[in-house]
């Protein structure tokens, strides 16, 4: 064991030796349970360049791949298609089945994470909005994340906010993260009407080329497709499915489908609801997810999930959101239960904040 976890953790290896005592708690985990990570983005949004909405990132590569490290040493991981077979004829998943999958089809899915992951024999589904995918379009967060760092006011009245100071760094990052909250309470036909009234309030113009190598383009897609990595659906165009209509909300989930089914030659079998807390979705869209042909739904209520939970509603399968304040020892109490199980207590809210068992909607993409 310590052998090995030197190959694993290099010179972190007084920390993962520690950690590897979790295995045998670890062991405690009923043989019937799934783990379900959701990632967003993997880079470094810290230094001078512009890479979108900051609070997007889930981890930087060196954090990813240590991360990865650990599920390959301490969990078993399983693709979608494992999840599916066993889901469709009973065939048993391995013990501390762990299921890695990214949301809204970032370019960095591809450029990064999924050279680590291939390395490590680790599969990976990517939850994409598919009217993102090679048109260079913004989504709503970078947008207003290109605005308010470009924006030559120090102070503003913005709408959503009123006034608004923005004389450092930090201030423009603590605003973008507000307007962004603030803007995903409306509805979601109001979105382009925010993001003008912002970009006029702001002064700023982004031109085209600002988003262009944001998200994957269609050729990648099936390039890393072919490379082992799997695609699901994620809406159209990224809106929360219960600020719509019934008939909207059936248009985005079919609508992802048919472009998907298109692009890649083949219908996709699973989906993930945009935000997913349980209030962003209902038994009316899972319905709709069936009908479109999805076979598994994804949401981001915390898991871990027992493979009967999953069994009795494939649609709404349980994922535990991972972001940059997650180190190791945070990420594994998340995956022993710590978060779902702070969620579901009330009044217990500064613990389920320092677990991550909370999420703001603009985490929770």
């Amino acid at each position: 064991m310590r052998g090995g976890a030197s190959k694993v953790f290099g010179s972190r290896l007084p920390e993962a030796l520690s950690l590897l005592n979790f295995k045998s708690q670890l062991d405690l985990l009923r043989s019937d349970t799934l783990t379900v990570l959701c990632y967003h983005r993997i880079g470094r949004p810290d230094d001078d360049q512009f890479h979108g909405f900051r609070p997007n990132f889930s981890a930087s590569p060196e954090q990813f791949k240590l991360q990865m490290k650990l599920l390959r040493t301490l969990f078993s991981p399983v693709s979608l298609q494992d999840v599916l077979h066993w889901h469709e004829t009973g065939n048993a998943l391995p013990r501390r089945a762990v299921l890695v999958t990214f949301d809204d089809g970032y370019r960095d899915n591809g450029d990064l994470a999924w050279p680590i992951m291939r390395s490590l024999e680790i599969p990976g589904v990517v939850f994409v909005a598919t009217d993102y995918i090679g048109t260079g379009k913004a989504f709503l967060w970078d947008f207003a994340a290109y605005c308010f760092e470009a924006t030559k006011h120090e102070r503003v009245l913005l709408p959503l906010l009123g006034e608004t100071h923005l004389s450092t760094p930090s201030e423009r990052h603590i605003a973008v993260s507000a307007w962004v909250e603030a803007s995903k309470r409306q509805r979601a036909g109001k979105r382009s009407i925010l993001v003008h009234a912002l970009a006029k309030a702001l002064e700023v113009s982004p031109p085209p080329e600002a988003f262009a190598r944001l998200c994957l383009d269609w050729p990648t897609i099936r390039s890393l497709e072919k490379e082992g990595l799997e695609f699901g659906g994620h809406t159209h165009t990224h809106p929360i499915l219960t600020q719509l209509s019934s008939s909207e909300a059936q248009d985005e989930i079919a609508t992802s489908q048919r472009i998907l089914s298109a692009e890649l030659g083949h219908p996709v079998r699973a989906f993930a609801y945009p935000n997913g807390s349980a209030s962003d979705y209902s038994s009316e869209h899972e319905e709709a997810v069936e009908r479109a042909g999805f076979a598994m739904g994804f949401s981001l209520e915390p898991g871990p999930t027992t493979l009967e939970e999953v069994n009795n509603r494939p649609t709404a399968v349980r994922r535990l959101y991972v972001g940059r304040q997650d180190s190791i020892p945070r990420l594994l109490i998340k995956c022993f239960g710590a978060a779902r199980f702070a969620s579901s207590r009330k009044g217990h809210g500064d613990f389920a904040a320092a677990i991550g068992a909370k999420q703001t909607s603009a985490e929770a993409r």
